[in-house]
C-alpha cells in the first residue's frame, strides 16, 4: 500500500493543484492526505484540477480561518469507503480493500501548535484507538515530540511527551521509520532548529 501524508501549508498557492495532480498521475498512490490545507470549501473544479480520472473519494476539515484544515482522498480503484469521520484534529476513513475484503482504519492528524489543547487533542487520538474495530494506520503532523533525539537542540520531554507516549503505548501503535532524515520540520534559519512531528503509526494487527 503507497500513500502520501504532506503539509502542504495551502493547498490553494500557486502551482500546488498541478503538483498534486502529477504525483496522484504518476504514481498509484492509495490513499493522500493533504494537512494545513488553509481552505474551507472545495469545488468541483478543483477536484477536476487534481483528480482528473475521478479515481479518488474525496473529504475534508475545513481549517479555521488561515490555520489547520485536512483534505483526504481515497483510491476508489483499491478500496470501497464505508464511511468518514471528522473530529477536531483528526479525519478517518474506514475503507475496505477489494482485493482482499479486508478492514482498515486510516486516520489523518493536524495536531494543535498550542499547548492548551494538546490535551483535547490526546483524548481524541485515545478515543479513536479505543473505538476501532480495525487495523489501524494513523498519520501526519501531531505537533508533539516523543523524545529527546527528535529536536536538534536540547530538549527535555515534558507532559505532553508523556501523555502521547503513554496513548501509543498503551495502544500498542508503532512508529514507522523515517526515510531521508531524522527530522520533518525546521525554523529554515541559521543555525536551524529542527524537529519530528510528522508521523505515521500503525496498529500491531
Amino acid at each position: 500500500m503507497i500513500g502520501l501524508f504532506w503539509n502542504c501549508r495551502w493547498v490553494s498557492k500557486k502551482g500546488m493543484s498541478v503538483i498534486v495532480k502529477d504525483i496522484l498521475a504518476d504514481n498509484v498512490v492509495d490513499f493522500v492526505v493533504l494537512q494545513e490545507t488553509m481552505k474551507k470549501t472545495y469545488s468541483d473544479a478543483f477536484f477536476r484540477k487534481i483528480d482528473t480520472s475521478k479515481k479518488y473519494a474525496w473529504h475534508w476539515i475545513p481549517s479555521e480561518g488561515k490555520s489547520g484544515g485536512i483534505l483526504c482522498g481515497v483510491n476508489l480503484e483499491k478500496f470501497d469507503v464505508i464511511h468518514f469521520s471528522e473530529g477536531n484534529f483528526s479525519l478517518s476513513a474506514t475503507v475496505q480493500c477489494k482485493k482482499e475484503k479486508k478492514k482498515l482504519l486510516l486516520v489523518s492528524i493536524y495536531g494543535p501548535a498550542h499547548d492548551e489543547n494538546k490535551e483535547e487533542f490526546i483524548t481524541e487520538l485515545s478515543q479513536i484507538c479505543h473505538k476501532r474495530s480495525c487495523p489501524m494506520l494513523m498519520g501526519g503532523d501531531f505537533n508533539i515530540m516523543r523524545y529527546s533525539s527528535d529536536k536538534n537542540k536540547p530538549f527535555s520531554p515534558n507532559k505532553y511527551s508523556d501523555l502521547f507516549n503513554w496513548m501509543i503505548n498503551t495502544y500498542e501503535l508503532r512508529d514507522l521509520n523515517l526515510n531521508g532524515g531524522n527530522y520533518t520540520w525546521s525554523n529554515n534559519q541559521d543555525f536551524s532548529t529542527l524537529e519530528r512531528l510528522d508521523r505515521i503509526s500503525m496498529s500491531e494487527d
